[in-house]
């Protein structure tokens, strides 16, 4: 029934400082992207159905079958978010006949799916999922980060109503008592996105699980309290796989690390920087400070993207976005794993309206795909 619906919402995101170095235990600044992706999940029914037209997907299959699986797979309820084993991928791929090799989003997701639904409920439950998004695929803003919240947190819900319905008198439960654990989501989501990108950082599925801005460094993350950021969002329209990059920059470590070591650490100083100019920002309320801080920002940003540039991530129509931006006096840098998808042009508190309309033109005229928009949004939702 519809009123037993489970719906939730979450968010997308950029990085401002970061990319890529994150992975390798370094500090990463993100902000969330109010562009999202919801999720409406309606328990019941004898079939396990899930629904993601953005990406032309529309599966299902008998409850029996999911036990089948459970039982092939040997899953058991997970007290803790656990990863799949190579002989449980091994046969979940079998069973959604998924090439060892693929960078398919959409076998990716019906993978990590699965995962997800066999884990996280205490045995396999009929039910219909319905996904959409505004969030493009593999295009560096969280796409499959805010899937994997939304997925985790639907699941976790349903398994807590579950359990609470299994011991009282009445299906009717109070919604204190369904709250569940943000940390708990967003390590769900950390592991579903293992399977979608490799070696993630983890820091897409804590901005989308958290939402504003999240400082993250080492496995942890903390929230920051910061200003609305003024950008324009710009896409390349250029797809890319973030695991086929995160490993191009781990093959040139393996070849030259004397050489891409002191990048990363660079990037590392460099989002040091950052997170004191986004406190400075905060902060402030005197407008030579804050000009100043804005300044900085903008130097970062551009010393940022020539980082990028030497480990490789860069791509031709992302040059030419921030050389655009350059010749307007604006500055700019890829988000993201970089190899296309989008990059971002940071605005300053007061910046001249008559430069970013001509910039925006540009690129337009470019062939590119332009928001204006700002940063900073809710982050995971239940409505």
């Amino acid at each position: 029934m519809d009123s037993q619906a489970i719906r939730v919402s979450a968010p997308g995101k950029v990085i401002l400082h970061g990319e890529h170095s994150v992975v390798y235990g370094k500090r990463a600044i993100a902000l969330s992207l109010d562009l999202r992706t919801h999720l409406v999940l309606v328990p019941g029914g004898n079939s396990v159905t899930i629904d993601l037209p953005d990406i032309e997907i529309s599966e299902s299959w008998s409850v029996e079958a999911m036990k089948d699986l459970a039982t092939r797979l040997g899953c058991k309820l997970e007290a803790q978010p656990t990863s799949l084993s190579d002989n449980q991928a091994l046969e979940l791929r079998r069973f959604l006949n998924v090439p060892a090799e693929t960078t398919s989003p959409r076998k990716l997701a019906l993978l990590s799916f699965l995962h997800l639904y066999l884990s996280i409920l205490p045995q396999p439950v009929g039910m219909k999922i319905s996904v959409t998004s505004q969030l493009p695929t593999g295009a560096g803003l969280g796409s499959s980060a805010a899937y994997a919240v939304c997925v985790s947190a639907a699941l976790l819900r349903l398994a807590k109503v579950t359990n609470l319905c299994a011991s009282a008198s009445s299906n009717e439960v109070a919604d204190h008592h369904l709250a569940i654990s943000m940390k708990d989501v967003s390590a769900w989501a950390f592991k579903s996105e293992q399977i979608v990108h490799g070696t993630p950082s983890g820091i897409d599925n804590s901005i989308c699980t958290f939402g504003g801005a999240v400082n993250f460094k080492g496995g942890s993350c903390s929230s920051l309290k910061i200003p609305p950021l003024q950008v324009l969002l710009v896409n390349t329209g250029v797809p890319r796989s973030t695991k086929v990059l995160v490993t191009r920059v781990r093959e040139r470590r393996d070849r030259l690390p004397s050489v891409v070591d002191p990048i990363l650490d660079a990037l590392d100083a460099l989002a040091d920087r950052g997170l004191e100019v986004l406190y400075q920002l905060s902060a402030n309320r005197e407008d030579q400070a804050i000009d100043s801080a804005f300044k900085t920002q903008q130097e970062l940003v551009d010393m940022n993207h020539a980082l990028l540039c030497a480990l490789g991530v860069s791509h031709p129509s992302l040059d030419h976005l921030v050389g655009i931006a350059s010749s307007h006096g604006l500055h700019a840098k890829l988000t993201g794993a970089g190899g296309g998808g989008f990059g971002v042009v940071v605005l300053g508190k007061q910046a001249d309206l008559d430069v970013v309309a001509a910039c925006r033109k540009q690129l337009e005229d470019s062939g590119y795909q332009v928001w204006t928009t700002c940063l900073g949004a809710p982050g995971l939702t239940f409505h």
